[in-house]
């Protein structure tokens, strides 16, 4: 299978703090991979350090072979990979709409991208159309993390690397918004997953890496991870 990104042997740092230490893993095209631990693992800095807003200090990021260490965040971006902060960071005063309309001006789509764009948003977003004028800050919170998603989907990524989606949300609310992050991959996009719940995203994935204190302790099939009592109790528990 073609990896569409790899991570190798990354390090980074916050000050003097080793936050990664030798981090390695890959994403396919249509793939979910979760990235698993414990608060403070280091799995939101793997994800920026990909994006290029955290400095990577040792190591390689590759998307297709090709290293993209260094680079500035909005080149990455270009280069066809989307980013769900965990905040979701909706634009103050502005409509659900406008939040999209802003995307798409920073993905430089042009008219006719735009408006296809906006028609497959809401074939997938259904329930973001019948809100399209209302402000986005006054959105439930499973209604923002899919305008956060849509948001990041507006630019047709390659790659799509997701910060704990169900955070806050009620159990039936996460899964379809789960649910959704897998129907995404399904068409051909690699998505890397960071997620506290760890049932529900060991459901879904393809795969999992577990990660603690900065290193991968363990990987392979989601199921294996799900089963492996050793590791969710010294890795996954909270």
């Amino acid at each position: 299978m073609t990896q569409l990104l790899e991570l190798e042997v990354v390090h980074a740092y916050y000050g003097l703090a080793h936050v990664l230490q030798g981090v390695s893993l890959s994403v396919a095209a249509g793939e979910v991979v979760a990235l698993l631990g414990r608060n403070g693992a280091g799995k939101t800095t793997t994800l920026r350090s990909i994006m290029g807003l955290v400095r990577v200090q040792g190591g390689e990021v590759l998307l297709d072979g090709a290293p993209v260490t260094g680079r500035p965040t909005h080149w990455i971006a270009r280069q066809g990979v989307g980013y769900v902060p965990e905040d979701r960071r909706m634009f103050p005063g502005l409509s659900v709409e406008e939040n999209l309309r802003l995307a798409a001006l920073g993905a430089r789509l042009g008219r006719d991208r735009e408006t296809a764009a906006f028609r497959q948003t809401w074939e997938v977003f259904p329930a973001l159309e019948e809100q399209a004028g209302r402000e986005a800050s006054k959105l439930s919170g499973g209604q923002q993390q899919m305008l956060a998603l849509a948001r990041a989907l507006l630019g047709s990524p390659r790659l799509l690397l997701v910060d704990e989606p169900t955070q806050g949300l009620a159990p039936i609310v996460a899964r379809a918004i789960m649910q959704t992050v897998v129907r995404i991959a399904s068409g051909g996009v690699g998505v890397l997953l960071v997620e506290q719940n760890a049932d529900v995203a060991l459901e879904l994935a393809d795969r999992a890496y577990v990660l603690d204190e900065g290193l991968i302790r363990a990987s392979g099939a989601a199921g294996e991870i799900r089963e492996n009592q050793d590791v969710r109790n010294s890795y996954l528990a909270v």
